[in-house]
C-alpha cells in the first residue's frame, strides 16, 4: 500500500506538471494573459515584432519578381538603407508554391538586413488552375464554374490548411503570415453542392426552389449572411494553426478597405467579415488596401477611407489591432505624391504603411524605382516596447515595462473589457460589426524614459482588470495588447 501511495503520488505529480507545460505552452496563443493577484509576474516574452514598434514600414513584393531576374541581396539592402523594417513577399497560394530555395534565400537576406518577413498566402483565388483532379471551384448560381482561379472556401478548406503546415514545416523561420483574397469572388459565389449543403444546415430549412436565395432573389440577405461563416471560420483555424506550430508568427489579412462611410459593403458582396475577425482576435495587425492617386476629397480617398476604418474597423488611432495602410507604388503615382500619402497616413494617427509593390534595385521586373519615392520619406529611429511585468499587491499594481529609446508612459485600464464589437443594421436585417473602444482609466507619466513604471492605486479587492500600456515617441505610439490581472481578496 505504502509503495502504491508512492507510485500515486508521483503520477499525481507528473499530470500536475504535464498540466503546468501545457499551460505555459497555450499561454501567448491568447491576447488577454491572466495574471494572479500578489507578487511579480512577467508577460511571457514574446520576440518583439513589427506590431510592437512605433512604425510599420513596408514593401510588398509581388509574385511577378519570380519571372525575372532578381538579386534578394540587392532587394533587401535597398530596402533596410531606406529605412523599411518589413517585406510581405507573396511567395505561395492554395496550389502553389515558389521554389523553396527561392523563399529560403529571401528569408535569409531579410533577416541579414533587419528586415522582417512576412509570407504573402494567396487562399481563395490563384495564379493557375488547381492540379488535374481537384476540384476547389467555386460556382456560380448556374452551377458553372466562375473560373478556374476561384476557389470555393468549404472545397479549398482542408487544401488552405494543408498548404500553410506544409509551409511552415519548409519555412519555420519567417516573421509573419498575412492572408491575401481571404474572400468570395462577388455577389454569385459559391453555390456549389457542399455550399449549397452546408446553408441549409445553418438555415435549417430544406429549400426545393433555389430562385429566392440568388442575387436579386428575395432571401439573397440570408445567404449573403450565411456566406460570411465559412470565410471567417477559414481565417479563426488558420491562426489557430499557425499559432500551434510557432505562437511568435504575426497573422495579419490584406482586405478591401471601408470607404465613404460604408463599412458594410464588403461583408456583403465579398463574404469578408473583418469587424468580425476584429472583434474574435484572429488577427494581429490588419491591412486595408487604400489604393487610391487622391487623398482629400468627396468620394472614395484616402481620406474618406481612413474616416471609415478608424472607427469601424479598429475604434482607433491606438484601437484594438494596429491599423495598417497598404498604398499603392505603380506607374502615375509620381515619388511627391507617395511621400504626401505616408505624411497623411502618419497624420491620421495609423500604425504604418506598406507600398505595392516593389520595383527597384534588384529586380529586373519592369516599374518606377521605389528609391525614389523611399528617399522623399522622413523615417525618424523606430523604437520597440519589451518585458510588460504587473506586481499586485493589497489594492495596488505596479506595471512597468522598457521601451528601446526615451518615450512617454501611459497604461488604461478598468474593470470591463477596453473594447467591444455592437452590430449595426447596414439595412433590410443585414448587419456589421462596429469595433468600439469602452471607458478607460489612465494612468500617465510625460516623462521620457526607457524603464517605465506606473502605480495604479485604490483598485477594487476581487477584480479582474483589463489593461494595455502605451508609449510615444517621436516616430509614433506602440500599445501593447489587452491582458488581464486580479486583485486579491
Amino acid at each position: 500500500m505504502r509503495l502504491f501511495k508512492s507510485y500515486f503520488k508521483t503520477l499525481v505529480l507528473l499530470i500536475l506538471l504535464g498540466i503546468f507545460c501545457v499551460s505555459l505552452a497555450i499561454a501567448p496563443l491568447f491576447y488577454k494573459l491572466t495574471i494572479p493577484s500578489q507578487g511579480k509576474i512577467t508577460v511571457p516574452k514574446i520576440p518583439t515584432t513589427i506590431v510592437h514598434r512605433s512604425e510599420i514600414r513596408g514593401v510588398f513584393i509581388w509574385e511577378t519578381i519570380f519571372g525575372y531576374d532578381h538579386d534578394w541581396d540587392t532587394i533587401m539592402s535597398t530596402l533596410a538603407k531606406y529605412g523599411i523594417n518589413a517585406v510581405f513577399v507573396a511567395d505561395f497560394n492554395t496550389h502553389h508554391r515558389f521554389p523553396d530555395s527561392e523563399i529560403s534565400a529571401a528569408i535569409e537576406a531579410a533577416h541579414r538586413y533587419g528586415l522582417e518577413y512576412h509570407s504573402v498566402m494567396m487562399c481563395l483565388s490563384e495564379t493557375s488552375p488547381p492540379p488535374p483532379g481537384v476540384d476547389t471551384y467555386a460556382r456560380d448560381h448556374t452551377g458553372n464554374i466562375i473560373s478556374e482561379y476561384v476557389q470555393c472556401p468549404l472545397r479549398a478548406y482542408n487544401y488552405v490548411l494543408k498548404a500553410i503546415k506544409d509551409y511552415l514545416q519548409a519555412h519555420p523561420n519567417i516573421d509573419g503570415l498575412m492572408l491575401d483574397h481571404i474572400r468570395h469572388y462577388w455577389a454569385d459565389s459559391c453555390y456549389c453542392d457542399q455550399c449549397k449543403a452546408a446553408f441549409q444546415q445553418w438555415l435549417g430549412e430544406e429549400i426545393t426552389d433555389w430562385r429566392p436565395f440568388y442575387p436579386d432573389g428575395s432571401r439573397w440577405l440570408e445567404f449573403a449572411e450565411w456566406r460570411t461563416i465559412p470565410i471567417s471560420n477559414l481565417v479563426r483555424d488558420i491562426r489557430n494553426l499557425v499559432k500551434s506550430i510557432n505562437p511568435n508568427i504575426v497573422l495579419s489579412a490584406s482586405v478591401w478597405t471601408y470607404y465613404d462611410g460604408v463599412a458594410w459593403a464588403w461583408r456583403l458582396w465579398l463574404g469578408q467579415d473583418t469587424g468580425y475577425w476584429i472583434k474574435e482576435d484572429y488577427l494581429d495587425f490588419v491591412v486595408p488596401m487604400m489604393y487610391t492617386d487622391t487623398i482629400y476629397g468627396s468620394g472614395e480617398t484616402l481620406q474618406s477611407y481612413i474616416d471609415t476604418c478608424l472607427p469601424y474597423m479598429v475604434a482607433g488611432p491606438e484601437g484594438k489591432i494596429p491599423l495598417v495602410a497598404a498604398l499603392y507604388w505603380i506607374e502615375g503615382i509620381t515619388p511627391q505624391l507617395a511621400r504626401d500619402q505616408v505624411n497623411y497616413v502618419r497624420s491620421r494617427g495609423l500604425d504604418g504603411w506598406i507600398f505595392w509593390h516593389y520595383s527597384g534595385p534588384g529586380d529586373s521586373e519592369p516599374g518606377p524605382n521605389i528609391v525614389e519615392a523611399l528617399k522623399l520619406i522622413n523615417m525618424p529611429q523606430t523604437f520597440d516596447i519589451s518585458n510588460i511585468n504587473v506586481e499586485v499587491s493589497g489594492n495596488t499594481a505596479t506595471i512597468t515595462w522598457q521601451t528601446d529609446l526615451p518615450t512617454t508612459s501611459k497604461v488604461e485600464y478598468n474593470t470591463s473589457p477596453l473594447f467591444t464589437a455592437v452590430q449595426r443594421e447596414a439595412y433590410n436585417g443585414f448587419y456589421y460589426w462596429d469595433i468600439e473602444k469602452n471607458y478607460v482609466l489612465t494612468a500617465e507619466n510625460s516623462s521620457l524614459v526607457t524603464t517605465h513604471i506606473l502605480h495604479l492605486s485604490n483598485l477594487e479587492k476581487g477584480k479582474t482588470y483589463y489593461f494595455r500600456v502605451q508609449s510615444q515617441g517621436s516616430s509614433g505610439i506602440v500599445t501593447s495588447k489587452v491582458y488581464t490581472f486580479i486583485v486579491g481578496p
